[in-house]
This record gives structure tokens, C-alpha cells and sequence, in this order.
């Protein structure tokens, strides 16, 4: 019995290592990038035959944090968190490291392709977008731009059905 107990007390203990976490990486131009990161994603993603599948994973735009307010409420603006609040992933599916989803994004809905691992009790995806392909008005502050190719990963514990 103490066996058994400490078998469920040590998954219990690596699944508590599962980090839910977006980070958007943008190139800035003439020079420089930042992160914008949040860990307050909502939705589940399924493990079932090998198979990861998700209807929907969101964030919302004003939880994602650059670590310099200034710069958090101007990619809040120039997302149009007002407008619209969310990001969202729909209609996730993947295996064998590639996957397909539906990336809203400014109420423009377009498809990505994504690579992935798995980690333990979570997955690790990764893919890229165009900034310009979900309709965002031109960022410029003070003659520093953004990169049009944006970066993203997302860690997100998964649930074997």
C-alpha cells in the first residue's frame, strides 16, 4: 500500500511540473526584440492514440507581459485587445511532432502549421505567423518597427484520454 501511494504521490509531483505558457518573440527593426510572455492559457489538450487534439486554447491579449508596461500597453493597442480581447487556437491537431490549427488573431482567422515535442506531462509547440496576415495596423514607436514574422511557443499540459 505504501508502494502504491508513493507511486501516485511522485506522478502527482511530475504532473505539478507542467507549466502552462505562451511566448510571442518579436523582432524589432532597425534592431533589437522582445518577449511577450503569459501564463494564463484556458482550454485542454488531449492525448489520445498517440494523437494531441484541442477544440480551443486561448490567452488573452492583456495578460501577455514584455516586462516594460509602456511596451505591454502598446502591443495591447496595437492588437486591439479592446476589439479583441483573445488569441485563439481552434481545431488543434497533431502527432508525430506536426500539427495543424486555426489561429484567430484581430478577429482574422488563418491556418498554421506547428511542430511540437512532447515533455514529460506536457507538449512544447512551436510555429510562426505573419503579423501582416491577421490584419494589425503598422507598428512603429518613435522609428522602431516590428518584424512582420513573429515567433511563438506554447507549453500546455496535456490529458491522456
Amino acid at each position: 500500500m505504501k508502494i502504491i501511494m508513493l507511486i501516485a504521490f511522485l506522478i502527482a509531483s511530475i504532473n505539478s511540473f507542467a507549466e502552462e505558457k505562451i511566448t510571442v518573440s518579436v523582432g524589432l527593426t532597425p534592431a533589437g526584440s522582445f518577449q511577450a510572455v503569459s501564463k494564463k492559457l484556458k482550454g485542454n489538450l488531449l492525448k489520445e492514440n498517440g494523437a494531441f487534439s484541442a477544440d480551443k486554447i486561448s490567452v488573452t491579449v492583456e495578460s501577455l507581459k514584455t516586462g516594460i508596461d509602456l511596451r505591454d500597453e502598446h502591443l495591447w493597442k496595437h492588437l486591439q485587445s479592446v476589439k479583441h480581447p483573445k488569441v485563439t487556437l481552434y481545431n488543434l491537431k497533431a502527432q508525430g511532432g506536426k500539427g495543424t490549427a486555426l489561429l484567430e488573431v484581430n478577429g482574422v482567422k488563418k491556418p498554421v502549421g506547428i511542430s511540437y515535442a512532447e515533455k514529460g506531462p506536457e507538449v512544447l509547440a512551436k510555429f510562426r505567423v505573419k503579423a501582416s496576415d491577421f490584419a494589425l495596423p503598422k507598428a512603429d514607436y518613435l522609428g522602431v518597427g516590428v518584424d512582420n514574422i513573429v515567433a511563438i511557443e506554447v507549453s500546455i499540459p496535456f490529458k491522456a484520454r
